[in-house]
């Protein structure tokens, strides 16, 4: 994982398939989640709502 100058990225999670890396931005933790051919990007607020959302699916 790369470092740039706006800041640090650390893998939060990874499998085979898919990648979970936090990247330290100068005011805020943005999360990036690649699905393969696709990535997200999302602020920390939104990140704790996905994290939540997958919760519920393991509960249900």
């Amino acid at each position: 994982m790369s470092v740039d100058s706006n800041g640090a990225e650390n893998v939060l999670a990874e499998t085979e398939n898919f990648l979970i890396v936090e990247v330290n931005e100068e005011d805020e933790n943005v999360y990036d989640i690649d699905f393969g051919i696709v990535t997200v990007h999302l602020t920390e607020d939104e990140y704790d709502e996905f994290v939540e959302l997958v919760k519920q699916l393991k509960t249900s």
